[in-house]
């Protein structure tokens, strides 16, 4: 009976240590963050061995290829008797990392900027003078990868110099930077030259991105306010526009005949007259009876046309008794 007990244990022990190398298997292909390898890297269901580190890292960023023998006699040096190759030949190890290049860089600095000069970072553009590191890799597991640890900026002149901290392999390195930071705004500007008198329409306009330093204080016109607008000047393409540049399109030019609608309850009056003043749309302006030389205040509505509604027919009298 003793016989028997025993030799059942033995074999539930190599039963177990049969499931225990089964479950156990190395993997083809291994991510890690940190300098070191462990066997949980390489090995699922490694247990309390799991945190034993048996090689180096590849670089940042870098790949690296391993015998899979070599990895099965250090993960069984280490105690991990258990360990196989499975029928791998090599094992690609990948060193993961964050990319230390432009755009990250270029997110910190403008984000920078942006606090600095209270506006949002899509208004600062950055440029830079110095070259930027290339390849420069930070580790995957840093909280804070990329940090700056000083700037020296000029709002006026847009010129900076910053010093920027990589963590690689737990350890800050610094880095400059030298470019320009500028604060920019949208700006419309003329698409194509206009001679006096154009009205503008979408197609004469377009938006621009401009350094705000060159146009603080001056006031310029959007989009909305221009189309249909008429310029007061000739004006060449990619040139801003101010309300001194524009005006409301003149319907009614002086001295022209004018159709002239009296319009007062239950009836309508049409009769000519010439201008005495030129106007825009909603524009009063004096209209003269060319038979009776009388003068008249009418609205200009349209091209060569005025109103006078009952609100101005005393006025319009005034006028014509004068």
């Amino acid at each position: 009976m003793r016989k028997l007990a025993t030799t059942l244990i033995a074999g539930l022990m190599a039963l177990t240590a049969s499931s225990a190398f089964a479950a156990s298997i190395l993997r083809p292909t291994v991510n890690v963050t940190g300098p070191v390898v462990t066997i949980g890297d390489f090995y699922t269901e490694a247990g309390e061995l799991a945190q034993t580190p048996i090689f180096r890292s590849p670089d940042l960023g870098t790949t690296g290829n391993v015998s899979a023998l070599i990895i099965a006699q250090q993960a069984q040096a280490a105690g991990f008797i258990q360990a196989d190759t499975n029928g791998l030949t090599t094992v690609s190890v990948h060193r993961l990392s964050i990319p230390v290049d432009e755009t990250l860089i270029s997110d910190i600095l403008r984000n920078a900027f942006a606090e600095r000069a209270s506006v949002q970072p899509d208004e600062i553009e950055i440029s830079y003078h110095s070259p930027l590191p290339v390849n420069m890799q930070a580790d995957a597991n840093s909280i804070s990868p990329l940090t700056i640890g000083h700037i020296n900026w000029s709002p006026r002149t847009a010129r900076f110099k910053a010093i920027l901290n990589v963590v690689q392999e737990g350890q800050s390195k610094p880095i400059s930077v030298i470019g320009n930071a500028s604060q920019m705004v949208s700006i419309t500007t003329l698409a194509r030259n206009l001679e006096r008198g154009t009205v503008i329409t979408a197609k004469d306009i377009r938006e621009e991105r401009k350094p705000a330093s060159r146009y603080a204080g001056r006031e310029f016109l959007a989009a909305a306010d221009l189309l249909g607008m008429e310029v007061r000047r000739n004006m060449r393409s990619g040139s801003t526009i101010t309300p001194r540049d524009v005006s409301a399109p003149i319907l009614v030019k002086r001295g022209a005949k004018v159709t002239v609608i009296y319009k007062i309850p239950g009836m309508n009056i049409t009769t000519q007259g010439k201008a005495k003043s030129e106007g825009g749309k909603n524009d009063l302006i004096e209209i003269v009876n060319p038979i009776s030389k009388k003068t008249i205040l009418a609205e200009v509505i349209g091209r060569d046309i005025a109103i006078v509604t009952t609100a101005k027919t005393q006025v319009a009298a005034v006028l014509e008794n004068r």
